[in-house]
């Protein structure tokens, strides 16, 4: 009998081939960056500063995840925390030492984006695509909700 992994087992496999191979071109280039740190450090780019309230509004992330990333993000030098409007608020921004990696993430990340279009040619339906497909089916309806159901039936 052949075993298939389940569909979470698969997905954490796919996310973990790209997710090594984007952080080994991020070693390569010489820098030292997380494929996490990505939608973060994009929207420190957009913004002067955000709070850990606005990043989980931007991004999606849960609270804790989204402290969690920021505080190693600290650690590693590639943003600070800034005084906000009030005693309360504490914000973030890039480093100097962030903002000067800028371009040379800007390299990784467009052969990144190249990459993922030679992946999507190669695939029968391109792959955001169908991540796409399926994040807006399950806010229509949660897997929770589908796995109910067919317990249900």
């Amino acid at each position: 009998m052949n075993f298939r992994p389940g569909l979470g087992t698969r997905l954490r496999l796919l996310l973990a081939a790209l997710d090594d191979a984007v952080e080994q071109a991020y070693r390569d280039a010489g820098l030292n960056f997380r494929p996490r740190f990505y939608p973060y450090f994009r929207l420190f780019m957009a913004r002067d500063s955000a709070s850990v309230g606005e990043c989980v509004t931007a991004l999606g992330f849960t609270q804790p995840a989204a402290t969690q990333t920021l505080q190693t993000m600290v650690r590693e030098g590639l943003i600070e925390s800034i005084p906000g409007r009030d005693r309360r608020e504490r914000r973030f921004a890039l480093t100097v030492a962030g903002r000067a990696m800028i371009p040379d993430l800007e390299k990784v990340w467009d052969a990144t984006t190249n990459a993922a279009r030679a992946l999507d040619a190669a695939l029968p339906q391109p792959l955001g695509t169908t991540i796409d497909a399926a994040l807006e089916q399950l806010e229509r309806q949660s897997f929770g909700e589908l796995i109910d159901k067919e317990r249900s039936e």
